[in-house]
């Protein structure tokens, strides 16, 4: 299985029973991958930010909630 992806090769392969034409594109604009890519511009890109991770959390969760 591809990491990426998650397709076998054996989906694509027309000798292995799959078919080329076997799965289609669709593109998707995720609001939360948009924050978070917001948020990653901010993160420097020097050693100071190796570690550095992202996460979403429910804004009644977040310690800076009022």
């Amino acid at each position: 299985m591809c990491p990426e992806c998650h397709t076998r090769l054996e989906e694509w392969d027309q000798q292995r029973g799959g078919d080329p034409h076997a799965y289609v594109t669709d593109t998707l604009r995720c609001p939360g991958c948009e924050l978070i890519e917001q948020e990653r511009d901010h993160v420097p890109t020097d050693r100071s930010g190796y570690g550095v991770k992202i996460q979403l959390l429910p804004r009644e969760l977040h310690r800076d909630h009022t």
